[in-house]
């Protein structure tokens, strides 16, 4: 079975197709990406690991490791830490493609270096 099939049994059904579309835009922008689930989430890798979906009841972050340190001209960004960043995305919103997988770009660069 695939890793999204497996990791979509573990969330509510209507966080599936804001998973299955943030899927589609993450392996657009980097395709080499390693996809697993451990802890209980969907984590995307490469040599580092560049970010992992977290479910909550209500919405799905997209955490971005070492996010604080990415152009984010759209400000799709949020947090406070020291590096790591998330990206809020709730049921039926739509959200800009392209902005995501710069981002996503951002972090598998940062990941293989």
């Amino acid at each position: 079975m695939s890793v999204l099939l497996d990791f979509l049994k573990r969330v509510q059904p209507e966080h599936h197709d804001i998973i299955q579309d943030l899927d589609s835009s993450i392996r657009k922008a980097a395709p080499d990406l390693v996809v697993s689930l451990k802890w209980k989430t969907r984590l995307i890798t490469t040599n580092g690991m560049p970010a992992h979906f977290l479910n909550h009841p209500d919405f799905v972050n997209l955490q971005v490791w070492e996010g604080a340190e990415f152009e984010d001209p759209t400000g799709l960004l949020q947090g406070t830490g020291k590096g790591m960043r998330h990206i809020k995305f709730v049921a039926g919103a739509k959200f800009n493609h392209s902005a995501v997988e710069a981002i996503i770009k951002q972090a598998a660069k940062v990941a293989r270096a």
